[in-house]
């Protein structure tokens, strides 16, 4: 007699809460999708129906158009923008992974002298944030004449993200049984050999996680492209976006919406593909 009502309530409870949770992923879902959701009906309306009043979020039938679409992609360098940014993003991910995943079998498998400070010294660089070296960067890419060039983007890029790569590839060689390097020696294999056949393998599931984070970092990376890059044919999509906005932000927010929206489409199918790693 006493079990039932107690079973009851407590049902009741679990219920309120999960209603409550609900509840507020929901609020934090429209809260999220919202503004997003308007800047792309806005980007299908006319300019001079942005700033109508009341605002309407979505639009009429009649009101949609590809105007400002096709603003962007025909009277504008969106192409070469793209192309650009996605070169970038591209090469530096490879080479972050190449190098880190190298750099981190070298020091999660061998003891060398100055390994510790080595190590160290990988820990303490991803501490600054690599704008707060921006000056002798920038005199570092006019020595080695990189400026106005991509390839002075991708090697201070890969820079940048090699450290942390190389700390969390690190943590999950550590944990891949060593007599798997055993018997690849045993075998007469080599060092590379075990590299490939044994590290590469096992800590891919590392390396895809941070060549996903590696990629989006250049891919949206503002401050070093847009200190570097003055020539308007080998600007990068956010500085183009930045130069962008600030010469339509008066009366033109259906560009600069259209060309947002369209800079999304690459890190949404990258997201699509790889999503069970951003899960993992």
């Amino acid at each position: 007699m006493i079990t039932k009502p107690v079973f009851v309530r407590n049902k009741k409870v679990v219920s309120a809460s999960l209603v409550v949770r609900y509840g507020l992923l929901c609020l934090g879902l429209v809260i999220m999708v919202m503004p997003m959701v308007y800047m792309l009906t806005s980007s299908l309306r006319p300019n001079a129906m942005t700033f109508s009043y009341p605002p309407k979020v979505l639009p009429e039938l009649s009101e949609i158009t590809l105007e400002n679409y096709e603003y962007v992609l025909l009277r504008q360098n969106f192409l070469s923008y793209i192309t650009n940014t996605l070169f970038v993003a591209g090469v530096t991910t490879l080479l972050a992974a190449t190098i880190s995943s190298m750099l981190a079998y070298c020091i999660s498998r061998f003891r060398f002298l100055g390994r510790n400070l080595l190590y160290g010294m990988i820990i303490t660089t991803m501490l600054i944030p690599g704008l707060a070296m921006i000056v002798p960067q920038f005199e570092l890419a006019v020595t080695f004449d990189l400026v106005d060039n991509l390839w002075g983007v991708i090697l201070f890029y890969t820079a940048w993200v090699t450290p942390f790569s190389t700390f969390l590839i690190k943590g999950f060689i550590d944990n891949i049984p060593k007599e798997l390097d055993e018997a690849i020696y045993m075998d007469g294999g080599t060092v590379f050999m075990v590299y490939r056949k044994v590290i590469l393998p096992m800590a891919s599931p590392s390396i895809a996680a941070v060549s996903i984070f590696n990629f989006l970092f250049a891919f949206e990376e503002l401050g070093w492209s847009q200190t570097i890059l003055r020539v308007d044919k080998l600007r990068t999509l956010p500085v183009a976006i930045t130069q962008f906005f600030q010469a339509h932000n008066r009366t033109d927010w259906g560009f600069v919406f259209a060309m947002t929206c369209l800079s999304m489409i690459p890190v949404i199918i990258l997201y699509v593909l790889l999503q069970r790693y951003f899960i993992s």
